[in-house]
């Protein structure tokens, strides 16, 4: 992905619309429903809103569940993509990487703790099969979902098996679960 001026600012406008676009549809209470194939792309790729209109409809009381938990909880670090940063589908290699010991390969297996922060169930996240409906959407791409963890209370917060976050990108920091245990075929010390 370039990192020239523009493409850099064209990220930060795609951004600031999604952010004030939710901005409306949350303060009007209707924005959301009267542009429903927009609402519908921006969060499942899709633009035939009807086939997620159940998941749509409850993102409304979600996202003012969740900012009240980020604002009440300090849990800031949810805002912590940079406008200009590209959009991502993993995880930044330079910052994290895939704990040893975690058995599912790249897959997240059972674990949808990311999805629950605070208690709150993601209305994307669909429990039946474990998988999230918005997969690879604007959102997923240019938000928190695809690059996490990409900080380090991320880690702690959710208690991820999966992922080890490197701090200053050399010593790893290991998750609260897995606190008392070693995480095998990491170098602790420089070199």
């Amino acid at each position: 992905m370039s990192t020239s001026p523009i493409f850099k600012a064209r990220r930060v406008l795609a951004r600031l619309l999604f952010i004030a676009y939710i901005g409306f549809s949350v303060v009007t209470l209707v924005g959301g429903f009267l542009t429903a194939p927009l609402m519908s792309w921006y969060f499942f790729n899709d633009w035939r809103f009807w086939r997620h209109w159940r998941r749509g409809v409850a993102m409304l009381p979600h996202s003012i569940r969740l900012l009240g938990l980020i604002v009440r909880d300090s849990r800031g670090f949810m805002f912590s993509v940079p406008l200009s940063s590209p959009p991502s589908e993993v995880p930044d290699p330079a910052v994290t990487i895939l704990n040893p010991e975690w058995k599912s390969g790249n897959s997240c297996g059972d674990c949808s703790n990311c999805c629950r922060p605070g208690g709150l169930v993601c209305p994307l996240l669909d429990e039946s099969t474990g998988l999230c409906t918005g997969y690879n959407s604007f959102y997923w791409r240019y938000f928190n979902c695809g690059r996490f963890p990409s900080v380090r209370p991320e880690i702690d917060y959710y208690a991820c098996n999966k992922w080890v976050v490197l701090t200053d990108g050399l010593v790893p920091h290991q998750p609260i679960s897995a606190m008392s245990r070693s995480v095998k075929g990491l170098s602790w010390r420089k070199g």
